[in-house]
């Protein structure tokens, strides 16, 4: 309540309701306060440094669906239930992960919603913050998406731009709820406007150096990126090995007394393990930054 009180003193015009029905999302933005009320915010009086404080605060209201699977997953991510239907799920026995997306044109959410639907053999469920911002949770599908000429088909088909931000792969539906919160933030941290529009977790990677500083921040980063490489000591010497021999195959492959088409076996199976190809420089910078921050 004194949080409330606050913001009316700030901000004019904040409407409230204990209802969901007919929410006006074109000109408002609207929260759901620690104390269980609703709260809209007048769209055209807040900044973006205003709404990206405001996560921090409340948690924004997905816009009302039909979909059991998106109100579980609303739920579970904002600690009003447990994971147990979830997990119970076969969609996500192989693990899961969030797609945070932007949204700038006058495309309806009804018509992007069915258009990344058709990309899918599996159901994709969504959460949405506003009308044009929220998460997907993407469950292993049967053959793997290409965002990147996704999204130009997408842009292109609902004559609009739109950015995604792709977090790895987790394992559990248990672990997805865990580290939700410290996804979300991490995307509310990059630039709304970078060269690309399907950015990968570990692209970001250069991105958030500079707001990413605390120790905890940085463990996060690479344990994400390594995906239990530091585990294998096998393929972390190797991995080690490569850079201290500046990417350089054959020589890498003479000190580790191995045949060079040994090594790009065990390079094949960090791609694997890990989702990146250490011979692209971008997946490179990541590894290298990850293998110096390891806690």
């Amino acid at each position: 309540m004194y949080m409330l009180e606050e913001l009316e003193k700030l901000i004019s015009g904040i409407v409230k309701t204990n209802s969901f029905d007919g929410l006006d999302t074109d000109r408002y933005h609207w929260f759901r306060m620690e104390d269980g009320e609703t709260i809209g915010l007048p769209a055209e009086k807040l900044s973006e440094r205003e709404l990206a404080l405001l996560y921090h605060i409340g948690s924004p209201v997905t816009l009302p669906n039909e979909s059991n699977t998106d109100t579980a997953w609303y739920q579970l991510l904002h600690g009003e239930a447990k994971a147990d239907g979830l997990m119970q799920s076969q969609l996500y026995a192989d693990g899961c992960r969030f797609i945070f997306f932007s949204i700038e044109g006058q495309t309806k959410a009804a018509s992007f919603r069915e258009a990344m639907d058709n990309l899918t053999d599996n159901p994709l469920a969504y959460i949405w913050f506003t009308k044009h911002t929220g998460v997907i949770i993407e469950n292993r599908q049967k053959e793997p998406i290409f965002y990147e000429e996704a999204v130009d088909m997408l842009m292109y088909d609902l004559s609009a731009s739109i950015r995604l931000f792709i977090s790895p792969w987790l394992p559990s539906v248990e672990e997805a709820a865990k580290q939700y919160e410290w996804l979300l933030a991490t995307f509310q941290q990059l630039p709304s406007h970078t060269a690309k529009h399907v950015l990968y977790f570990q692209e970001a990677v250069p991105l958030l150096l500079h707001a990413l500083l605390p120790d905890n921040d940085r463990e996060n980063i690479a344990r994400h990126i390594l995906q239990g490489l530091d585990e294998d000591d096998e393929l972390l010497r190797t991995v080690r090995m490569y850079f201290a021999c500046n990417q350089n195959l054959t020589l890498t492959a003479k000190k580790l007394y191995i045949h060079r088409n040994s090594l790009n076996y065990r390079l094949d199976k960090l791609t694997e393990k890990t989702g990146l190809d250490i011979r692209k420089f971008q997946d490179a910078f990541a590894l290298f930054w990850a293998l110096h921050n390891l806690p």
